[in-house]
């Protein structure tokens, strides 16, 4: 994706289709619904899909599901990609896997556009990881110890908080953004692989942005089960002002929500700022955080039991409809975040 930042903005202002005509009847409680979060957890965390593990054709066959979504959502694909799909190949020097496999593999990110208006060549980026861990006979080899407590005879991890979680949450934002009639900035959304074993498809991905042409990327892991707060924190807060931002516009937009909605990390000593594929973003200088809802320590976390059943879908809703109305600020072109 090397100086795709010309490209692909050609592409998509050439192939887009998206009606906007309709937007202003549409409404974020319309399109953003418990059920509808609901939905896609539960297909991208069903068993047919194995734990997509990178590397597997299960995980090919969720990143073509992801790809139909963003069709669908009115989003379009990006200039020299094989339609939606950007296939890269892992190289496994140092095996991270727990089983035998050959020495390269393909894995696949996924990858679409709406086209900005008045500032299209300004990106703005919105990302999830779909990948998890497989299943037990075939995971990563840096698989925690369980601490749940699964059913007799399950061998499936099936990661629906982590991260179906944040994939339905990005397929959502692509829907509401394709009926907004006001995107001045070009909106990239990401479902990246290989984030289990190491940040692999952002670190492959994020090579190939001019961190100039960037204004902010948002991604989104583990949203769907809260800590105690039932608020969602920003990873990295003290990096830049993007959560001051993103306050400001929601509490504009939605006082309910309250003046603090999005809280600092929770969890500092964590690190989870560099865990999540926001940091290869961060990396080359680009404003790049994750927004978390749930603990690092929490006791589903690559368990066999982070199942669709676990989740708490309506504060899910709250939580995805808070960023795509605060993410507004960066959309409509009217705010910049600064890096400090």
């Amino acid at each position: 994706m090397r100086n795709c930042h010309i490209s692909f903005i050609l592409c998509v202002l050439l192939s887009w289709k998206a009606s906007i005509c309709s937007a202003q009847s549409i409404t974020i409680d319309s399109i953003i619904t418990p059920s509808s979060l609901k939905a896609l957890v539960q297909t991208l965390s069903a068993d047919s899909f194995q734990g997509r593990l990178t590397g597997t054709m299960q995980a090919a066959q969720a990143a073509t599901f992801i790809s139909e979504q963003f069709k669908q959502a009115g989003a379009a694909p990006i200039s020299g990609n094989d339609g939606y799909l950007m296939p890269f190949e892992l190289s496994y020097k140092n095996n991270a896997f727990s089983f035998s496999i050959p020495y390269k593999a393909k894995s696949l990110n996924v990858v679409a556009a709406l086209p900005g208006h008045s500032k299209p060549k300004e990106l703005v980026i919105f990302s999830a990881h779909f990948d998890h861990i497989g299943t037990q006979n075939y995971t990563i080899r840096t698989k925690l110890p369980e601490n749940g407590k699964p059913e007799s005879g399950d061998e499936i991890y099936n990661g629906a908080n982590d991260n179906a979680s944040g994939i339905s949450a990005l397929i959502h934002l692509a829907r509401y953004f394709s009926q907004r009639p006001n995107n001045e900035r070009t909106l990239i959304f990401i479902a990246f692989s290989g984030e289990e074993e190491g940040l692999l498809g952002s670190k492959h991905l994020a090579e190939g942005f001019d961190p100039k042409v960037v204004t902010a990327m948002v991604n989104m892991d583990m949203i769907g089960r809260p800590v105690d707060e039932k608020k969602p924190y920003i990873t990295g807060d003290d990096q830049s002002n993007l959560i001051a931002l993103f306050n400001k516009r929601l509490t504009e937009m939605a006082p309910q929500y309250g003046e603090k909605y999005f809280q600092g990390d929770r969890f500092p000593n964590e690190r989870l700022y560099l865990r999540s594929d926001n940091y290869p973003f961060a990396r080359k200088g680009i404003t790049a955080h994750t927004i978390m809802s749930t603990s690092p320590n929490d006791p589903y976390y690559h368990s066999l039991n982070d199942e669709w059943e676990t989740l708490d879908y309506p504060f899910m809703a709250d939580v995805v409809k808070a960023i795509a109305m605060a993410a507004t600020c960066l959309t409509d072109g009217s705010d910049t975040p600064k890096k400090y």
